[in-house]
């Protein structure tokens, strides 16, 4: 199952950067959100929306047995680590978005989308 991170922001070549240095310094080849392996990858130009603040994709891999909950936390606590390590990226929101899937008894599959929005505070 594929997650999405979009998160806006008035630098997303800045935060590309910042998740591409966090990623060569744990010597990963995407930059680790947790002990628990959630990585961010940098998603292709044309998936960003223009305009005075960007929209940045990112593609997450979150291992099973962690929840959206846990996962969304953890997001948070590594953006707002990168806002203050790295100066004021103007992060104001995340979203995590997925599709789950579900097949009844007839073999018929449902899918659902869902998202899960992170607010980042100014503490």
């Amino acid at each position: 199952m594929d997650y999405w991170l979009d998160v806006k922001t008035a630098d997303p070549e800045g935060l590309t950067a910042a998740v591409d240095a966090d990623a060569k310094a744990a010597g990963a080849a995407y930059a680790v959100v947790s002990d628990d392996g959630i990585s961010l990858h940098s998603e292709s130009e044309e998936s960003r929306h223009r305009g005075a603040v960007e929209l940045l994709s990112l593609l997450l891999t979150i291992p099973v047995g962690i929840t959206i909950d846990v996962a969304a936390d953890q997001i948070k606590s590594y953006l707002a680590r990168l806002r203050h390590k790295d100066g004021d990226r103007q992060i104001r929101e995340a979203t995590i978005r997925w599709t789950e899937e579900s097949v009844d008894a007839d073999g018929n599959v449902t899918t659902n989308e869902r998202e899960r929005r992170v607010e980042l505070d100014d503490s």
